[in-house]
């Protein structure tokens, strides 16, 4: 999925810079790609300190989660648009529970997510961004049974080849 989450950032033209954050290192692939860099952190992890360590200055950020598997480069850019006009945003998942993206034009973040995250945010005044479009950008995947539920022909490649080659044992 998080490939998948990595092709579509790479399609969308105003993203200057991705920056791949994880404790996997097999997570960071395509470092043949000038807007794609990595930053590899330890376990454990304290999400914002090293979120804040791995973006350093930089003003404006966008924070995806990497179990986004039908995301398109149009919610991206639908997203990120309207983000710019807040301090903080964010995008609640689908059950409007957890929080699947976050975003600053202030530097420094402080971010919310796992369980009840999207209270958490809205509680710190982040802006709820909402759109028609936001289809695969609200629905996470936090086990199989959430990945069954989409339309196959919606997942990036990766992730479609991984649930065929499961479902086929």
């Amino acid at each position: 999925m998080a490939s998948d989450l990595i092709d579509e950032l790479l399609q969308v033209s105003n993203i200057a810079s991705i920056t791949v954050v994880g404790v996997d290192h097999r997570l960071i692939t395509d470092a043949a790609n000038p807007r794609l860099t990595s930053f590899e952190i330890a376990e454990p992890v304290d999400i914002n300190s090293d979120l804040n360590i791995a973006i350093g200055a930089n003003n404006r950020i966008a924070i995806f989660l990497p179990d986004l598997p039908s995301i398109t480069p149009l919610e991206i850019s639908t997203a990120l648009e309207m983000a710019s006009h807040n301090r903080t945003s964010f995008i609640a998942d689908q059950n409007a529970i957890g929080s699947t993206a976050f975003f600053s034009t202030a530097g420094k973040v402080r971010t919310y997510f796992g369980a009840n995250s999207a209270a958490a945010h809205r509680a710190a005044q982040a802006v709820e961004l909402s759109h028609p479009t936001f289809r695969g950008i609200k629905a996470d995947c936090d086990d199989w049974s959430d990945l069954l539920a989409l339309n196959t022909s919606d997942l990036g490649h990766a992730t479609r080849a991984l649930m065929e080659h499961h479902l086929q044992k």
